[in-house]
This record gives C-alpha cells, sequence and structure tokens, in this order.
C-alpha cells in the first residue's frame, strides 16, 4: 500500500506526460519540427528495404545528413513499420516542401511552414498519415520512459529525498520544448531516453555493487546509447569513472578488475559494427567528417557563440517549428528569472551541503554529466550552426534536478508552510500551463491561413488593380499599412486575389519593393495562403488573401518614392505570368508595378545613417553613393562616413566591393584611411571617398555594393556584432 503510494504522484504525472505529448503531436503538423522531414526520409528509406546509405556530400537525399547518424532509432522504426504492414506507399503525395520556407526568422509571418498542408492531413488519418503519426506516438512513449527513468535514478540518487525525482520530473515532462521534441519524429527521442536509463543503471550499480545483472543491462544501454547518436558516447567516461570508484569503495580491487570490461564489452559488440563502418567508409570512425560536408562546416569563435546564447536559451525552453515560431518575449523573460533564481539558489544548497555530511558523489555526477554533455553540444555548434538548447536534453535530468533543488531552497526558507508549498509549486504550474496553451495558442496559428476576405473588405480597398495574371489568378487590389516610411522599417501589405481557373503547376507569387531607379530594395516570394498551399489547390471563384512583411534594409538610399512588383513565376524554369489586363496598376508584361508610397531618411547628421560597428572600435556612420545605374566600364563614386568608438591600435585598410553574389567581384577599391586608423580620434566622423570602376565585361543586372575593413598585414577583417565581417549597402544596377 506504501509503495503504491510513492507510486502514484509518478504515475500521474507519466499520464500528463503522455496526454501533453499527444496533444502536440496532434497539433503540429507532420513535418514541422527541427529536420523532421529529414529523419523521416532515413526511416521511410529503411522501411521501404533500402541499405544503410553511403553519404556522398553534394547528393541530394530524402535524409540529407540523417544519413550520417547512427542508425538504431531509425532501424526500431523500420522494422516495426514492416513487421506490422502499417501503409506508406502514398508518402510522397503527402510530403509537399515549401521551396521558399525561412527557417530561423520568428519575425516572418508568412513561409514559416517548411511544407505545404491542406486537408488531406485531416484526421481520420489514413495511408502514410496513419503511420507517421504512430511514428510520433512511438516517440512519446519513448520519452514517456526517459521520464520515469529520471524519476527512478534520482530516487536512487537521494533516497532521502524523494520530492526531489518527482519535482525533477516535473521540469522535465512539463518542459513546452522537451514535449515539442519528445511528440516529433526525431532520433533525440531515443537517445534522451536512453541517457536516463543509463543514468538508472550507474546509480543502481553504486548501490549494490558490480553484479552481472547490472553490468549487462548498463553494457546494452550503453551501446544503444552510441547507437542512437554520437552524443550517448558522452554517457562511456562517466560509466567508466563511476564503476571504477564504486570497484575501489569495496577494497584492493585484484582480479576484480576484469568486472569493469564486462559493460564495455557488450556496448562495443552492440555498436562497433557501425564506427568500423564508417571508418571503412570515410576514414572517420564517427562519421562527422561527412556529416558537416553535407550539413555545412564553421568555425565559430567564442564570441559567436555568446552571441548566439539568447536563442540557445529560448529553444531550451520552447522555440517551435524550424526554429522559427516562438512564445511571446515576456515569458522568456520569466524562465529566465527563474533559471538565475534556481541556479543561485542551488549554489547556495551546495555550498552548505559540502560542509556537511550530505553525500557528494551524486553531485558530481550529475554535473558532472551535465557539463560533459554542455562541452559537447558547444564542440558541435562551433563546427556548424546548431546553437540549439534542445540539443542539451541529453542531461535535462540533472539539470532538472539541479533546478528543482535550487528554487526549493528558496523556497524552504518561507516560514508559512502553506506559502512555501505555493512557491514550490509556481514552476510547475507555469511550465505546465506553458505546455498546455503552447500547441492551440502559438504553434497551430503559424501554419493557419489568413480568414477569407469579406465583400465589405474588398470592396473597401485602398487600392483597386484588377490585374488578372495568365488568364489564371486575378489581383483584386491591396492595403499597405503606411504611406511613408524608414530604413530599417518593416512595411505590411495585405493583398487580396482570386481564382479564376486552375493551374497545372505550383506558381509562386513575387512582390519586390522597388526605389525610384527600379533597384530591388526587399522582397517576398512564396506560395498562396503564407506559403501553406499549392496554386494547384485552387479553385475558381476562390478568393484569399495574402500578408507580406517587407523589412526594408537600414542601409537603403533615401529620400525615394516607393512602388511594388506584383507577379507570378514558375521556381523551376523562371517563366512569368503575363498580365492580361490590368485595372488602376502600369502593366509591364509580366508583372504589375503600383506606386504606394515613399521612403523618407532618418534624420541624421550624415546621409543614409548606419550603425554598422566592426570590431567594436569603428563605427561606418552613413554614405553616399553615386550613379547608382552605370553601364560596364563606368565608375562608381562612394563616400562613407566612419566614426572611431575609441583609440585603435592598428592602420585598418578599407575594401569597398562591387559584388556578384556570391563572391564574383566586378568592380573594387581599397586603400587604408587618411590619416590611418591608429591616429583617429573617438567620437569624431572621417569621410573616405572610393571609386569602383566597373569591368568592360560586366553583365547587366544588379549587384551588391559591400564594405568592410581589414588588418593588411594579416587579411583578417573586422567582425561585427552579427558575426559578419562586412556590411551592405545599396545594390547598383548595371545597364546593357
Amino acid at each position: 500500500m506504501k509503495r503504491s503510494l510513492h507510486l502514484a504522484p509518478a504515475v500521474a504525472l507519466l499520464t500528463a506526460f503522455w496526454f501533453l505529448s499527444v496533444l502536440h503531436g496532434s497539433i503540429n503538423p507532420l513535418f514541422e519540427s527541427s529536420d523532421e522531414f529529414w529523419h523521416i526520409g532515413m526511416a521511410i528509406h529503411l522501411a521501404r528495404g533500402g541499405d544503410l546509405p553511403v553519404q556522398q556530400p553534394g547528393v541530394k537525399t530524402p535524409w540529407r545528413q540523417e544519413g550520417s547518424q547512427p542508425p538504431l532509432y531509425y532501424m526500431l522504426l523500420a522494422r516495426l513499420t514492416r513487421a506490422l504492414g502499417l501503409p506508406l506507399e502514398d508518402y510522397d503525395q503527402i510530403y509537399r516542401p515549401n521551396p521558399h520556407v525561412v527557417l530561423g526568422d520568428a519575425s516572418q509571418i508568412s513561409n514559416r511552414n517548411q511544407t505545404l498542408h491542406g486537408p488531406w492531413e485531416d484526421p481520420p488519418w489514413r495511408g502514410a498519415l496513419f503511420t507517421l503519426h504512430l511514428w510520433r506516438m512511438i516517440s512519446a512513449m519513448i520519452a514517456m520512459v526517459g521520464v520515469a527513468a529520471t524519476i527512478a535514478w534520482i530516487r536512487l540518487a537521494f533516497p532521502m529525498r524523494p520530492a526531489w525525482a518527482l519535482g525533477a520530473g516535473l521540469l522535465m515532462a512539463l518542459n513546452p520544448m522537451f514535449l515539442f521534441i519528445s511528440a516529433s519524429i526525431n532520433n533525440d527521442v531515443l537517445v534522451n531516453a536512453l541517457a536516463a536509463i543509463a543514468l538508472y543503471w550507474m546509480f543502481r550499480i553504486w548501490r549494490v555493487g558490480l553484479r552481472p545483472l547490472e553490468m549487462i543491462a548498463l553494457g546494452i544501454t550503453l551501446g544503444a546509447a552510441a547507437l542512437a547518436k554520437l552524443s550517448g558516447l558522452l554517457l562511456w567516461p562517466l560509466a567508466g569513472l563511476m564503476l571504477t570508484v564504486r570497484l575501489l569503495r569495496d577494497g584492493p580491487p585484484g582480479p576484480r578488475y576484469l568486472r569493469l570490461l564486462i559493460p564495455f564489452t557488450i556496448a562495443i559488440l552492440l555498436c562497433g559494427w557501425w564506427f568500423w563502418r564508417n571508418w571503412a567508409l570515410y576514414g572517420d570512425p564517427t562519421g562527422l567528417s561527412v556529416m558537416l560536408a553535407i550539413v555545412g562546416r564553421r568555425s565559430a569563435s567564442l564570441t559567436d557563440l555568446i552571441r548566439e546564447w539568447e536563442g540557445f536559451r529560448r529553444s531550451f525552453w520552447g522555440v517551435f517549428g524550424g526554429m522559427n515560431v516562438v512564445m511571446p518575449g515576456g515569458i522568456y523573460s520569466v524562465l529566465d528569472a527563474f533559471t538565475i533564481a534556481s541556479a543561485i539558489g542551488f549554489l547556495g544548497f551546495l555550498w552548505r551541503s559540502m560542509r556537511g555530511n550530505a553525500p557528494r558523489w551524486p553531485w558530481l555526477v550529475a554535473l558532472g554529466y551535465k557539463g560533459l554533455v554542455f562541452l559537447g553540444v558547444l564542440r558541435w555548434t562551433s563546427m556548424t550552426m546548431a546553437s540549439q538548447g534542445r540539443l542539451m536534453f541529453t542531461a535535462l535530468g540533472p539539470i532538472a534536478l539541479i533546478l528543482w533543488v535550487g528554487w526549493e531552497a528558496w523556497a524552504s526558507r518561507l516560514r508559512i508552510p502553506a506559502l512555501c508549498m505555493a512557491v514550490r509549486a509556481l514552476p510547475p504550474v507555469f511550465l505546465g500551463t506553458l505546455a498546455l496553451l503552447a500547441p492551440p495558442l502559438w504553434i497551430a496559428p503559424a501554419y493557419r491561413p489568413l480568414p477569407l476576405p469579406s465583400a465589405e473588405e474588398i470592396a473597401s480597398l485602398s487600392v483597386r488593380t484588377d490585374a488578372v495574371f495568365g488568364g489564371k489568378i486575378r489581383l483584386l487590389g491591396l492595403r499597405a499599412g503606411a504611406e511613408v516610411v524608414r530604413p530599417g522599417q518593416t512595411l505590411d501589405l495585405v493583398l487580396y486575389f482570386e481564382a479564376l481557373a486552375p493551374t497545372d503547376r505550383p506558381w509562386s507569387l513575387f512582390v519586390h519593393l522597388l526605389d525610384e531607379l527600379d533597384i530591388i530594395l526587399t522582397q517576398h516570394d512564396g506560395y498562396p495562403f503564407q506559403g501553406l498551399n499549392s496554386t494547384q489547390e485552387l479553385h475558381p471563384g476562390q478568393q484569399w488573401k495574402e500578408h507580406v512583411r517587407l523589412r526594408i534594409p537600414r542601409a537603403a538610399v533615401a529620400p525615394t518614392p516607393l512602388a511594388l512588383a506584383i507577379g507570378f513565376y514558375d521556381l523551376q524554369t523562371g517563366q512569368r505570368f503575363p498580365i492580361d489586363s490590368d485595372g488602376r496598376g502600369q502593366r509591364s508584361g509580366d508583372h504589375l508595378r503600383v506606386i504606394i508610397g515613399r521612403l523618407e531618411p532618418v534624420p541624421s547628421e550624415v546621409p543614409n545613417p548606419l550603425d554598422a560597428r566592426f570590431g567594436g572600435v569603428i563605427e561606418l556612420s552613413g554614405y553616399q553613393i553615386s550613379p547608382r545605374r552605370a553601364r560596364p566600364g563606368e565608375a562608381v563614386r562612394l563616400v562613407l562616413y566612419w566614426r572611431s568608438l575609441r583609440r585603435v591600435a592598428e592602420d585598418y585598410t578599407v575594401f569597398t566591393h562591387i559584388l556578384q553574389p556570391p563572391d564574383i567581384l566586378w568592380g573594387q577599391h581599397d586603400k587604408p584611411p587618411t590619416p590611418p586608423t591608429s591616429r583617429w580620434e573617438p567620437g569624431k566622423i572621417y569621410v573616405e571617398t572610393y571609386t569602383l570602376t566597373l569591368k568592360p565585361e560586366t553583365p547587366p543586372g544588379f549587384y551588391e555594393v559591400e564594405v568592410g575593413l581589414y588588418d593588411p598585414e594579416t587579411g583578417q577583417r573586422l567582425r561585427r556584432e552579427d558575426g559578419e565581417d562586412r556590411v551592405l549597402l545599396s545594390r547598383i544596377r548595371v545597364l546593357p
């Protein structure tokens, strides 16, 4: 009876976790979790009888970098799918990538979806939809096992503190991001659970000794963790250290040292083939070299990682979709405050514990493993763009324990028992509320099109056009959020459309914001319904509206009138719809041009003001450029306004380039300023003029103008606060 009473809260917690994970998995559309479509592609390849892929950089595959991952998670899904005869035949019909998706930018109001969505996804699920949702439920079940294992190992580590296990379990199970990942198809789910199970067996062995059953179980878990994801290998040194110390506690080890070989021998037998395969194929047992070649390599400095710290913190608690769906900013501030308070409380608790007779080894293990995982994540994110807090979830149990104990340390100071209990309950109640509200309030709306326009809306449009594109789509008109904007601001538009006839292929909408020279300042490209659907799904007479947000570059030249160029094009061929008829706008063959307002300069002592800071020591404060339309062989004059922020010891050289992305130069003028930067006075503005002559063979088109500074002795460029080593100014147009 007593055991049942102890189990009841844990069972209730696991039940709540299951409900919330199913809620997340049901509301979040398929393919809209981080890299989920690549994980699905790998599992489907194996389920259809494919062999483990040989990764080749530059070759497009349905699994991309996930083909370099240890394959246990995908193999389990594939084996289960084949054993149950689960359907996948129609997968290619439901997986429809959005070619215009914008990942990692939560300010976007369209193109947040990684794939197209529609009524074909609604329940009841059949065919591949059923199979994929079942895979999500299997992931949730695996994650639930991980939560249970976390509660169990904390109970083993701190038997006199059973409330710690439940409290840490609550912080783990109610973390919105952990629920989001747990309810998706992602190999993180398996390695997170196996890490918790491995910690359970380690603490079990610490309690009962190096008995064969526990050692075999630990070996199986270590091998499975390494075969689920490379981060599972971080458990191995921790296990080796714990087993060695436990062995020495029982006296001189003697032949008992051989027992240490049991778990690692079993683990190597389970996963060694994978690392041998990688060595044979790529000359790298981890396979990381080819994985980085596919996903993209970088060499990030500590400054770069610190700059990404905010996104890392936020994505520990909840950044959904393709890292582009967030909760309100105030929520992250509350969670930051909770984290800081808990960390301070934990340090105080740890100090008091170390001075007393409390056991130290469980904390050494928890803190050591958390540190190992953090160093591993730090190393990985320094090699590729992956600064996501969810990568810490293999150590989520120790992190949740530290947060709970730290928070409880503050709550226990309160003398009123009822107040103490209320304060202790605040974090899980807050997280539980977020976990419950995140799917309907923030996730689902990101993939919901705007409401259909009413007749009153269309009748009251500020700009009517009635332009018809290719006889298929009519632009009824538009509304602009403002008539006067400034560089650095956003311009919101709402465009109203009507389908006239079916299309035989998907067409993309383009909206270009033009200045007086028809230079494109910024643009939007996307499929209809905020990028959620294809023109092939439209039916005649259907009306809809598109909310378009255009972010005007800070470096845009002002003043200038603003116009829109609107049209449709085929992404595969570049072909545009011709305009059959137009209304108020000016027809120009394959796009509609509409005057909508004016760009006014930001008030400043220099023209076209900027705040581009290089190395924290020099600022490009503004610039002038003329002409912005030129012909091959002609010169473009660039005037730069520099400001020294503090004394500089080095003499830097300024580079100015006319650039065809990504790196073809058609004009260049590099020179050191006069006086040299080492003699610049802080706060003073220095004006420098540069002449960039276009090469005679420069083809017509639009070109970027980039500016920066470098050390002439090393060639090392100064970096800006955002990590870039240049600033892009106004585009120029080269005429035939």
